[in-house]
């Protein structure tokens, strides 16, 4: 799942800002929304792909495993929400608010990327070996194609920038032409 490495390079990558930033200065908060936004955004659209195109190849399998994948797909959304909810608030307080609440959006954000690991590590054991035990490489490789052709050509140099630099030197190499 090489898309999960460049998830986790963008949660970390936020969460590493969102703790070094001094939420007293507007360009630093500014700076972290920035990236929490995208960040978000991003594990969002993912979680859209997945609930469009593999959760229906999960449910034919194993409806049990897809209701409950759903189910962690909304309740990510809402961690996500959770940390978004606080930026306008931020925008209200003094210096000394603004750290306490900066404080907070970083925990929230910190609770979205212990979250988000779970799943994506349940995923990566679960839903990939069902789906290896259930598809052949072709039908794997047509359900990628399916989401990378949902993908427009602007928004995919956005994943390419993000996923690529994640990889290992042998995972790229074993992607070759393949897209994500």
């Amino acid at each position: 799942m090489p898309i999960h490495h460049g998830l986790r390079r963008s949660l970390f990558e936020t969460a590493t800002l969102l703790g070094s930033t001094d939420f007293a200065s507007p360009a630093e908060s500014e700076a972290g929304e920035q990236l929490a936004a995208a960040c978000l955004e991003l594990l969002h659209e993912h979680a859209d792909h997945e609930d469009q195109f593999v959760l229906p190849e999960i449910e034919r399998f194993s409806p049990d495993l897809a209701a409950a994948l759903a189910d962690e797909h909304v309740e990510l959304e809402r961690a996500g929400d959770a940390v978004e909810s606080l930026w306008p608030r931020l925008r209200t307080f003094d210096d000394l608010g603004r750290a306490a609440l900066g404080g907070e959006i970083g925990r929230r954000f910190r609770m979205v990327v212990a979250s988000q690991l779970l799943h994506m590590d349940r995923e990566e054991r679960e839903v990939n070996t069902l789906l290896w035990a259930r598809l052949s490489d072709p039908e794997i490789a047509a359900l990628n194609d399916r989401i990378i052709t949902s993908i427009g050509p602007a928004r995919m140099k956005i994943w390419d920038a993000l996923v690529l630099p994640s990889l290992s030197r042998p995972l790229r190499a074993a992607i070759g032409q393949r897209r994500l």
